[in-house]
């Protein structure tokens, strides 16, 4: 596997990246920890899939954002659109640290995932609003060119096995996600053992980035990232396809020429794909 990042530099600021990024709570847990045992896990998290999700995790990734966010977006006043967002609030809660008072939004399907964001997000500083619905509808929510970055934090695997869900009339919307993942990942195989991933899943995933285009302000970026869960892998999701979504989508992307790809230093094209309107 292709590391997700700079051991070195990582475990150097983790700490600093700890007392910023983490609430009091959150902090006594990682100070719980001891500095053998951090050690191990940012190891862990940066060279292999991800089996156990820790603190360690959420200040990496709250962090690991922050430093995107700052290279495509310096400056204050910042309109964020997450994509399938679930009920991750790496994004918010690091925004309520480097980018308070901005506006946070988040487009979700899942009524069980959004009731939990909206509850993790209610006291943070930052305006949150959640738009139930497919993101394929986000011009129907929000005003053209609206909107400084879209970010699909590990979202760009929820998107597409969203899409296969709503071909095999599988309901995502009322539904336990993790309960259905298995069936997910099921329709996720069968793709690729017919040869027919990118067919059925390409021009879906072009319309929605099409849409996203709308509400994106001239100069706006698109920003994504993946990383690997071990549950996925062992529940069958197709290993090459598992670690190299980021390269298939950039790919796909090139079909839009409105966009170009940007290149940010310190993120791997592995997992990240910055996309400038």
């Amino acid at each position: 596997m292709i590391p997700l990042d700079n051991l070195e530099k990582c475990s150097t600021h983790l700490d600093e990246h700890a007392a910023r990024y983490l609430s009091p709570r959150e902090f006594e847990e990682y100070t719980a920890i001891s500095g053998s045992e951090r050690s191990r896990q940012v190891r862990a998290l940066l060279e292999r899939p991800i089996a156990h999700f820790t603190i360690i995790n959420e200040v990496y990734f709250r962090a690991r954002w922050a430093e995107a966010l700052r290279a495509v977006h310096p400056q204050q006043g910042l309109v964020l659109l997450e994509v399938a967002s679930g009920d991750a609030d790496m994004i918010p809660q690091m925004m309520a640290r480097d980018f308070p008072h901005s506006r946070y939004l988040a487009a979700n399907t899942n009524q069980k995932l959004t009731a939990s964001l909206r509850t993790k997000t209610r006291a943070i500083p930052v305006d949150v609003a959640v738009i139930e619905g497919d993101a394929v509808a986000v011009g129907r929510h929000l005003a053209p060119e609206s909107v400084d970055v879209v970010a699909f934090q590990h979202g760009v695997n929820d998107v597409l096995q969203a899409i296969l869900c709503d071909q095999a009339g599988v309901d995502t919307t009322h539904a336990d996600w993790m309960a259905t993942l298995p069936r997910m990942i099921e329709l996720v195989r069968r793709e690729i053992d017919r040869n027919t991933f990118e067919q059925n899943l390409k021009p879906a995933f072009l319309a929605l980035l099409e849409q996203l285009l709308k509400v994106l302000k001239p100069g706006g970026l698109i920003v994504m990232n993946h990383y690997m869960f071990q549950l996925d892998l062992d529940w069958g999701y197709p290993p090459a396809l598992w670690e190299n979504l980021i390269p298939i989508v950039r790919t796909w992307t090139k079909d839009i020429p409105v966009y170009r790809e940007a290149s940010v230093e310190g993120f791997a094209p592995q997992w990240w794909l910055f996309l400038k309107k």
